[in-house]
């Protein structure tokens, strides 16, 4: 990697000769008028504007690219530009990809080379003397709609049009005879020290801009795929990654076109919408599914999924498509939604047996006993950073799966090290915390308030059991208040319900009204279904919900909680406590 700077002019001129090029992965220009003009204003006051990161184009790393956006007319280049800059022979004359800085050097194009499609810029001569010394002022940058003729000059002079300024000379003279002659400064007639001194402040102005530095950061392929991706990940200013899909739609573009792909994939195949899935994981299925075919080692790395025969691809995307799109639903029908998803690594690998497996008929059931491979998902879901888990482990899963439904013969099920202490320390990102919520929505069979039957297609809210805003009026901490423990699905009318009611006073109030009606055992069979403690035929039962109670609360249901873990995995659930490395990984 090597760090260098360009000026304005080396920059414009790589511009104009098609040596830097856009990443099909990148999307085309979004910035809007006032960003532009607040990046040239920048440029304007010597102000830093990030660095543009750039790979030498290389023919054992090619990627599909396109030129800048940005209409650039074959005769047109500022004067100035048409000589050898001094240092313009050090710089690479190759072509080179733009990874991070598409939408800074388009801006810099479309103004400095008069290229943009609609538009025009002008810089006000008049407001440039009157404003620019101030901070934040960017009005001196006029935008104007593109005619068919766009003179140099407006305005009795007073708007140049911005590219001219690349040519000193000419920018000079416009500049002198606008303060000498346009008569927008009167004051100038009886002092010409001050009119000349006005026309320099504005020269200076355009120096700065001609002299301007920007920073590039150059990497060489030779370096690999994976210390790319790192790299550009660190420095893009966004903070936007630079996906593995991203680099396969620039790879193999326009055949296939793997973001129309994406794009119609999701319009038919509703549960890869609502999860919001990434292209990668298509990938990750053929590439797993092509070696499965050639009994080679199973593996879905970046190299992997960039090596992929386009052919392949053609062929085989439909299917994998319709087996993510399977196996979600059947990740949503134990209980999943896209913010409780404790894993995506694992369903990809189901996803690639059940596209292997399943023959013509993706809708066949491949695997030998349903409840051993539910058992087997949350056993692997529950473990201390699954959400970390790599692609290393999508092929270890994959191997796994594919020699139970080949042979029969159930693999190992891993031990979910899981008690009370554990799940009261446990938060919302937390992969375990998440398949605990998915355990809620898949067992919980009656509505908590109304006794109403909760059924996959129900909607269900999530709800707090002590209400948050009792971090507020008694003090009991967030972290607290988003314990697992004190979480419980219900429906849309519960939850509107409830509202911000405290469990002591709803309690008292659905055991009173239970009494009277001679339903408490049933009530009591509802409570036990939503794991909460007691028994309401007590007289003091609903006292045991008091805010000073929380914390025994919290303990109680965490003891309810891991029973009904051990419903869904059984005799994997250990009681024992993660080891320090285990809570290092879900602290990641």
């Amino acid at each position: 990697m090597q760090t260098t700077s360009y000026s304005l002019g080396i920059l414009l001129r790589r511009v104009r000769e098609k040596g830097l090029t856009i990443p099909q992965f990148q999307r085309k220009l979004v910035w809007k008028p006032s960003q532009v003009k607040l990046l040239i204003d920048s440029i304007s006051r010597s102000y830093p504007i990030g660095s543009l990161l750039i790979l030498e184009k290389k023919p054992n790393f090619p990627l599909n690219s396109r030129s800048i956006d940005a209409e650039i007319q074959d005769d047109f280049l500022p004067g100035h530009l048409l000589q050898q800059d001094a240092d313009y022979e050090t710089k690479p004359d190759g072509e080179a990809y733009i990874l991070d800085g598409q939408q800074r050097i388009t801006s810099i194009a479309r103004v400095f080379l008069n290229s943009h499609p609609e538009k025009i810029y002008y810089f006000d001569l008049k407001k440039i003397f009157e404003v620019h010394s101030s901070d934040d002022e960017t009005s001196w940058i006029c935008v104007h709609k593109r005619l068919p003729t766009n003179p140099d000059r407006k305005r009795n002079n007073k708007l140049l049009r911005a590219d001219l300024i690349l040519d000193q000379q000419k920018a000079d003279i416009y500049v002198s005879e606008y303060i000498e002659d346009s008569g927008d400064f009167p004051e100038f007639e009886s002092d010409k020290n001050a009119g000349r001194q006005a026309a320099a402040k504005i020269k200076g102005i355009f120096e700065t801009i001609r002299n301007y530095k920007v920073p590039i950061v150059l990497l060489e392929p030779d370096r690999g795929i994976e210390s790319i991706c790192r790299v550009f990940e660190t420095i893009n200013s966004t903070g936007t990654k630079l996906g593995t899909f991203d680099l396969a739609v620039a790879r193999y573009f326009p055949k296939p076109d793997l973001r129309q792909f994406w794009d119609d994939s999701l319009q038919d195949n509703d549960m890869l919408s609502e999860f919001e899935v990434g292209g990668e994981r298509v990938l990750q299925v053929l590439a797993l599914t092509v070696a499965s075919r050639e009994k080679k080692y199973p593996s879905a790395t970046r190299s992997d999924l960039l090596a992929l025969n386009p052919e392949v691809i053609f062929r085989e995307w439909p299917r994998a498509v319709e087996a993510l799109n399977r196996t979600y639903k059947w990740a949503s029908e134990l209980g999943a939604r896209k913010e409780t998803l404790p894993n995506h690594n694992v369903l990809t690998a189901l996803a690639a047996v059940l596209s292997v497996q399943s023959g013509d008929d993706l809708s066949h059931d491949v695997w030998p006993d349903q409840d051993f491979i539910r058992r087997w998902y949350f056993s692997k879901v529950l473990q201390a950073g699954a959400s970390q888990a790599s692609n290393y482990r999508i092929s270890e899963n994959f191997s796994t799966l594919q020699n139970y439904v080949s042979t029969g013969n159930k693999p190992l099920v891993e031990d979910v090290k899981l008690n009370p202490e554990t799940i009261l320390k446990l938060r919302p990102t937390d992969g375990r915390y998440k398949s605990l919520q998915c355990i809620f929505s898949n067992t919980i069979r009656h509505d908590l308030i109304s006794g109403h039957s909760i059924t996959q297609s129900s909607i269900l809210h999530d709800h707090h059991i002590y209400p948050k805003n009792s971090h507020r009026s008694h003090g009991i901490s967030k972290n607290k208040l988003d314990c697992i423990c004190n979480r419980i699905y219900v429906l849309a009318n519960s939850n509107l319900q409830l509202g911000e009611g405290y469990p002591r006073d709803y309690f008292k109030q659905l055991s009173e009204k239970s009494r009277e009606a001679g339903t408490l055992e049933g009530l009591q069979r509802r409570l036990s279904d939503c794991m909460i403690p007691g028994n309401p035929a007590e007289d003091s039962w609903a006292d045991y919900f008091s805010i000073d109670n929380f914390d025994t609360f919290c303990r109680d249901r965490a003891e309810l909680i891991i029973s009904r873990v051990r419903e869904v995995v059984g005799d994997s659930l250990k009681d024992n406590l993660p080891t320090s490395e285990e809570e290092i990984l879900d602290d990641d």
